[in-house]
């Protein structure tokens, strides 16, 4: 045998008597005695992915831009629909046309509250202002009656639209209301008084024809 291999496989002997077996490590190369050093960069970059993933799994998923777009157009929609005009003067000249028509047969002419010029009664109230200053009573109660032209809610009996047709000592006041979102036709045929008493009209064809506009 090589006498320099004889005196290394001595010299590996007595290391590993002195050391341990534990701590002698045989390579491809080379016999290495004492601790091998593991590389630990490697577990660490590990350590590091693991972390962030799930740091960005534990984060809020945030609503998506879309749902917050549809929850803002429901709202503006909300608003239209709110916001719709029920009745205009286009309405008023269409419901003077059919009233007109309805009552040719008993010989009648109504006038219609324009907006603008006032519209006296003969030996009664003078509309739309005594809405706001006289008492109104149906059914022996006091009601809460007001002129709405567009009908919006404002009262219990929203007036839309007024006709009157004046005779020899009296007269004939139709108010077109909305109660309630439901059209109501109330007549006032009283004289000049506080509180001017109304009753509901209860023809078919009137109610019909200011329903049918309302709608």
């Amino acid at each position: 045998m090589n006498r320099k291999i004889f005196v290394g496989i001595a010299a590996v002997t007595l290391a590993v008597t002195l050391t341990g077996c534990s701590q002698v490590h045989f390579g491809k190369d080379a016999v290495t005695i004492g601790e091998v050093k593991q590389n630990k960069k490697t577990v660490n970059v590990k350590k590091a992915k693991s972390a962030k993933v799930q740091s960005s799994s534990s984060k809020k998923i945030k609503p998506k831009k879309d749902s917050k777009k549809k929850i803002k157009e429901n709202k503006k929609n909300r608003t239209k629909k709110s916001a719709v005009v029920i009745w205009n003067t286009a309405k008023t000249a269409k419901l003077k046309t059919a009233v007109n028509n309805w009552s040719k047969k008993s010989g009648q002419t109504y006038q219609f509250y324009d907006g603008k010029k006032n519209l006296k009664t003969k030996k009664g109230a003078t509309y739309p202002g005594v809405l706001a200053t006289n008492r109104f009573v149906l059914n022996k109660k006091s009601i809460k009656i007001g002129y709405s032209p567009t009908g919006k809610a404002k009262y219990d009996y929203n007036v839309l639209a007024i006709a009157n047709d004046d005779f020899k000592s009296w007269h004939n006041t139709y108010l077109f209301c909305l109660k309630s979102d439901k059209p109501v036709i109330l007549l006032d045929q009283s004289r000049n008084g506080n509180p001017i008493v109304v009753k509901v009209v209860k023809d078919t064809s009137l109610n019909k024809i200011f329903s049918q506009l309302v709608k």
